[in-house]
């Protein structure tokens, strides 16, 4: 491959290459300039992703292509707005009891019905 590209030097450990070459081995990507071009593109598209959040913390999980399809599916079927909004309402599914979530949608109707009424 011929880049006229501007030469990038980039210090990483043993643990980032490691990383870095497995997931490589695991996906068929040739070389790590195409790996690091790709993996540059993919994170500035998720920062300008709709509906991201920039913020610290949080939790990155690696689906395979498997389980993203199927989430695709559930897009395309209108089962939800994405991929990301599934899986956090999985996620609280199972953080946030019924009886919390019961107890937050009765006290939110009796607060708009209050408002309802002072209006």
């Amino acid at each position: 491959m011929t880049d006229e590209g501007t030469k990038v030097t980039l210090r990483m450990g043993p643990e980032e290459i490691q990383m870095m070459e497995d997931f490589m081995d695991e996906h068929d990507i040739g070389n790590r300039s195409d790996f690091i071009r790709d993996a540059i593109r993919g994170y500035i598209a998720s920062q300008n992703a709709p509906g991201h959040v920039a913020q610290e913390g949080g939790i990155f999980v690696r689906f395979s292509d498997l389980h993203m399809d199927a989430l695709a599916g559930l897009v395309q079927r209108g089962i939800c707005l994405d991929e990301e909004e599934f899986v956090r309402r999985c996620v609280l599914e199972k953080i946030v009891s019924k009886t919390v979530e019961e107890e937050a949608f009765n006290d939110s109707f009796r607060t708009a019905q209050r408002n309802a009424a002072l209006k």
